[in-house]
């Protein structure tokens, strides 16, 4: 089930710290000809020491999880982040920035259950929890959310009981909460087993019509991703939801609606569609849907990563039911246009990674692969991270058959990467592509296998988080690759395995992690 929101997109792409890990301010990132001279001050401490200083403080504080070559990290340093009204706010706060690649930073990053890169969590002055901000929503309410958290300090997970058990204790700043919670990112605050009909309730509760359309959105991602997961290989009919159409044309129908579920109205367009409306009513839903997000792009409220998310929908619509079909001359402009706009105005270095991406993504989705090429390939020597961009070339080059080309531009991709973390993930990427093209090369697949766990000079973070979920994907592709082929060379990387795991410390996450690889 695909939601693309902003805090996701790096997974379009690639499968995107201890706890006395020194935490560094993110304007380090920054060339200091585009830094800002107001800017987050930014915790410069342990994670402890942060936490502790919360608590002394009484203040709540703002974690920031991030990493210089995701592109909607670089949306939020170079909009949210640079909103006066946020760096005001954040003076109330201890605002703490992780980067993925510090070390040890998986295994805290484990310990908050922060999976992909940006993730945004409040705690309170004691360190509980409180909400989870997503990303792909008008910079203004992340100011909304930063005051809404210091009024209302009762953990997103307590709220979704009060839901359920005892609403008339719900108020409406709960409800917005709720609204504007990273749903689409973390599902722990919501009780084991949980029913889609749980955001009903919620969005029938709210008098606050943006709330209540941003939780009927979730409401019918909930039941979609449901029934996609259930489905079997046998293709079904799927019913609409009572009511939805109506529903979800008057939240098109309005600017401030429309705009307030533009994450969920941009990306799953497709995937909600038959859950709204029945086949008489899709190919007018269809229309009205495409044309209010394409003149909603347009507003000063969205990103510009944001605005050409706005054509997303035209697009994905355009090629559903036949996704050979060649794009007309009027839709093939419009892309065109859009995003040669977007790359005029996109100077500052940073805010391009974001903006490029998106320019990619845009364009890959529009079936234009060369112009996205040509793209990429002007990116390489503007970008600070430009391995990201090289990976897109890589998977653009194995698309359309060039083999050897795909595999140069993942190898490149991994050489030129940077950090632990980092540089673990394209070197998995470069194996696993290796693996999928050119298998018979088993000596070179295994021993680079081998070296690439050999880069973690500690043993425990290669078990930690992301770290750690990009191993298994590793694991199980060379264990089905040994499988396949029946190949004997990998017996140097089982055995590192092996001798990492017995380093790890009894009954830990990372010996559990370790235990169940083997």
């Amino acid at each position: 089930m695909k939601y693309l929101s902003l805090t996701i997109t790096c997974l379009f792409l690639l499968q995107a710290c201890s706890e006395s890990e020194v935490v560094n301010s993110v304007v380090e990132h920054v060339e200091s000809s585009e830094t800002e001279i107001h800017t987050i001050r930014w915790y410069d401490g342990t994670v402890d020491e942060a936490f502790d200083s919360a608590r002394k403080a009484d203040k709540p504080l703002f974690l920031y999880w991030g990493a210089v070559w995701c592109p909607p990290c670089q949306e939020l340093k170079h909009t949210v982040f640079k909103s006066r009204r946020f760096i005001r706010q954040s003076e109330s706060f201890v605002p703490v920035y992780l980067d993925g690649d510090n070390s040890t930073a998986q295994a805290l990053g484990e310990k908050f259950g922060v999976r992909g890169y940006p993730t945004m969590i409040i705690f309170n002055s004691q360190g509980t929890e409180i909400t989870r901000i997503p990303g792909g929503i008008d910079v203004s309410i992340y100011n909304d959310i930063l005051a809404l958290s210091q009024e209302t300090i009762s953990p997103t997970s307590e709220l979704v009981l009060r839901v359920l058990n005892s609403p008339e204790m719900v108020s409406e700043k709960n409800l917005k909460q709720l609204a504007y919670y990273s749903w689409g990112q973390d599902h722990h605050a919501l009780p084991e087993n949980y029913s889609p009909e749980i955001f009903l309730t919620m969005s029938k509760m709210a008098t606050d019509n943006v709330s209540s359309a941003r939780l009927y959105m979730q409401y019918l991602y909930e039941v979609a991703d449901a029934n996609d997961k259930g489905q079997s290989e046998e293709p079904k009919t799927i019913e609409p939801v009572a009511g939805a159409y109506e529903k979800v044309v008057s939240i098109l129908n309005s600017d401030t609606l429309a705009l307030a579920c533009w994450d969920s109205l941009a990306y799953s367009s497709t995937e909600l569609l038959p859950y709204i409306a029945s086949e008489q009513q899709q190919a007018g839903l269809v229309t009205i849907w495409q044309n209010r997000m394409l003149e909603l792009s347009s507003q000063d409220s969205l990103s510009t990563s944001e605005q050409l998310a706005g054509l997303l929908p035209t697009l994905e619509f355009y090629f559903s039911d036949d996704d050979s079909v060649s794009l007309d001359t009027e839709t093939k402009n419009l892309v065109l246009k859009a995003t040669q706009s977007a790359d005029a105005a996109t100077e500052n270095t940073f805010a391009r990674q974001s903006v490029v991406s998106q320019m990619n993504y845009i364009l890959q989705s529009a079936h234009l692969d060369s112009e996205a090429e040509q793209l990429l390939l002007s990116e390489l020597n503007r970008s600070k991270s430009p391995y990201y961009f090289m990976s897109s070339l890589a998977s653009l080059a194995e698309k359309q058959d060039k083999i050897e080309e795909s595999i140069a531009w993942y190898k490149k991709a991994y050489n030129s990467s940077v950090g632990s973390a980092t540089r673990f993930q394209w070197g998995a990427n470069y194996i696993a592509a290796l693996i999928r093209l050119q298998p018979e090369r088993e000596e070179h697949i295994s021993s680079a296998a081998t070296l690439l766990l050999n880069e973690f000079e500690n043993s425990s973070d290669v078990f930690a988080g992301r770290n750690f979920r990009v191993l298994k994907r590793l694991n199980e592709n060379l264990g089905k690759w040994q499988t396949e082929k029946q190949i004997t060379s990998l017996v140097i990387f089982t055995d590192t395995i092996h001798q990492r795991c017995q380093q790890q410390v009894s009954d830990s996450t990372a010996a559990e992690n370790c235990a169940s690889l083997i």
